[in-house]
């Protein structure tokens, strides 16, 4: 009798358990499925205003608040590196360090990032990157370089159907960066 009564405690306690576990993998559901529902809304409404004070640190955790359309994102044009190199006879010698990357690799995504804060940052990076191009380049003898932010504009199917590349001159805006001496 007393090995019944306590078989049916364990019996009662790992159901109680069970229930608990279950009721808290519920609500992290109804939490999470309210957030990716509020993170792309429009915060003009006074309820989504009242959400986001709730769901921002989560969303910022994860880095779910984004300003992507919830089911086709708005997908920024491109913005890439490129420098040129002046060697010690003046010639100049243009370089796209982007051209080698694989895109399938994680590899271009980390130098994409890499690039990306260059080119917003150049006062805090471009040193360190002018050196490194400069070392990697040696054999030139260069003596400054120049960084370019190459911005993509307009670029549709129409375009590609007659034969073209979204990086071909005609839809790339190229603006100086900073430019820097090259140390000997």
């Amino acid at each position: 009798m007393l090995r019944e009564v306590s078989v049916s405690r364990a019996m009662t306690a790992k159901v109680w358990r069970e229930r608990v576990i279950y009721t808290a993998m519920s609500l992290f559901v109804a939490w999470h499925t309210v957030a990716m529902i509020v993170a792309p809304a429009p915060g003009e409404s006074d309820l989504i205003k009242g959400l986001r004070t709730v769901l921002d640190p989560y969303l910022h955790f994860f880095n779910l608040d984004n300003d992507w359309g919830f089911f086709a994102p708005n997908v920024a044009k491109g913005i890439v590196l490129r420098y040129v190199i002046k060697d010690d006879a003046g010639t100049l010698h243009r370089f796209d360090p982007d051209a080698g990357l694989n895109w399938f690799l994680p590899s271009s995504i980390w130098f994409h990032d890499w690039y990306r804060a260059l080119l917003e940052n150049p006062d805090d990076f471009g040193e360190e990157f002018a050196a490194l191009f400069c070392r990697r380049h040696a054999e030139l003898h260069p003596a400054t370089i120049t960084l370019f932010a190459a911005a993509q504009k307009d670029y549709g199917p129409l375009d590609r159907l007659r034969g073209k590349q979204p990086l071909d001159p005609e839809f790339v805006k190229v603006a100086p960066v900073k430019s820097f001496e090259c140390p000997p």
